[in-house]
């Protein structure tokens, strides 16, 4: 599935309504990555019935977050972000030296 079928609504929906039809939405199950994304930012996957267009919208809990909580989710996802980007170097480092040996 393509990234770009998915489109950041940057509002949250409290009436569950499509902010281009105004049909009723459906919440769909999130994938693994999309869980991870919504650690920091909590966002809800959605899908139109009408217009059949699916997008992420800010949760109704994001307002009522307390800032220290939303500093502390977001830090916790840099620092895992930063670490996996390491750790990707370090892979591709070793098979630079693999492939040049």
């Amino acid at each position: 599935m393509k990234i770009q079928n998915f489109h950041l609504h940057l509002r949250r929906l409290d009436e569950h309504k499509c902010p281009r039809c105004g049909e009723q939405l459906e919440r769909r199950p999130r994938r693994l990555w999309q869980k991870a994304v919504s650690f920091a930012l909590p966002l809800r996957h959605y899908r139109c019935d009408g217009c059949n267009r699916r997008f992420f919208a800010f949760s109704p809990r994001w307002n009522r977050m307390h800032i220290a909580e939303k500093f502390v989710r977001s830090l916790a996802t840099v620092a895992v972000l930063l670490i996996v980007l390491f750790a990707s170097l370090i892979l591709l480092w070793e098979i630079m030296i693999r492939l040049m040996a």
